[in-house]
């Protein structure tokens, strides 16, 4: 009876290694970012130390913090611009920073500024965006026209980029990060420069990326949207100083952002971004 109880615990241990082994297999291949201890230093100043975390196909993962604390520093990094001083910034497995002009197309950058040729119409500047990674004229074309009626830019797509509002323009940009379908999308403060409406739509087309699969990093001083559109958020402040984990994104959220943000920060800063209601935060720490 021993002997048979002991060889059930014995099957059972077994069964669970396995089948956690079988989940952190599962979860590595989601794994799009993977920062390994990374850093960033300019001269003698350290932005950013100490990165460890793990961004997956599916999930928006927002970064918040301070003016000054590394969150565009952070995106560059992942975005293979900049080059860590210190550790690994994995993107799909290869260091972001040699990424391959044709790699590169694997990651997809939004900015408060659109970055278009003014005099050149929307699809000009998809067409020669595309083109530098090989696209043809014709694919571009394809690749976008599902692409400008999902962001409403039908009518407004052949006008001179210098012509259209910056909400539009913003939504040309978001086109131009999907051309090249990526695993990836970057975006540092996307909504700046849009009123409240553009915004609202741009945080949706964040969301629904994500649900199809994409793995998405949202930078933005805009506490209430990265509740309300993100999964997990990050205050970072040169390093990651608290992250909380939103599960359930149905459930109402009044507000453990804005109460995170003034335990880590709002002592020293005075005061939090664009901010929501105030509720218990979860612990310190990245996951």
């Amino acid at each position: 009876m021993t002997n048979r109880h002991e060889l059930g615990k014995v099957l059972h241990e077994t069964l669970t290694t396995m089948t956690a082994a079988k989940n952190r297999k599962r979860r590595d291949a989601d794994a799009v970012v993977v920062m390994q201890d990374a850093g960033r230093s300019f001269g003698e100043r350290v932005v950013l130390s100490g990165l460890k975390l793990t961004v997956r196909g599916g999930e928006v993962l927002g970064v918040v913090g301070p003016n000054g604390g590394g969150k565009s520093t952070l995106l560059l990094l992942m975005s293979g611009l900049l080059r860590p001083t210190t550790g690994h910034v994995l993107v799909c497995g290869i260091e972001a920073h040699t990424l391959s002009l044709t790699a590169a197309g694997s990651v997809g950058l939004v900015t408060a500024r659109p970055g278009l040729y003014p005099l050149l119409t929307g699809r000009e500047n998809l067409r020669h965006f595309g083109g530098l990674f090989g696209l043809s004229p014709h694919e571009v074309d394809e690749k976008a026209e599902p692409l400008t009626r999902a962001l409403e830019l039908t009518t407004g797509f052949d006008e001179r980029v210098g012509q259209l509002s910056t909400g539009m323009q913003q939504k040309l940009s978001l086109i131009r990060a999907l051309l090249l379908s990526p695993k990836l999308l970057l975006f540092d403060e996307p909504t700046a420069n849009l009123d409240p409406l553009a915004a609202k739509t741009l945080y949706a087309e964040v969301r629904r990326r994500a649900d199809q699969g994409l793995a998405c990093v949202l930078v933005t001083h805009d506490l209430a949207a990265a509740e309300a559109a993100c999964d997990r958020v990050l205050i970072i402040e040169g390093k990651v100083k608290r992250e909380l984990r939103f599960t359930d994104r149905q459930a109402p959220r009044t507000g453990p952002l804005l109460t995170a943000w003034q335990e880590v920060i709002g002592a020293r800063s005075g005061g939090a971004p664009l901010g929501c209601g105030a509720e218990r935060a979860t612990s310190d720490g990245p996951g």
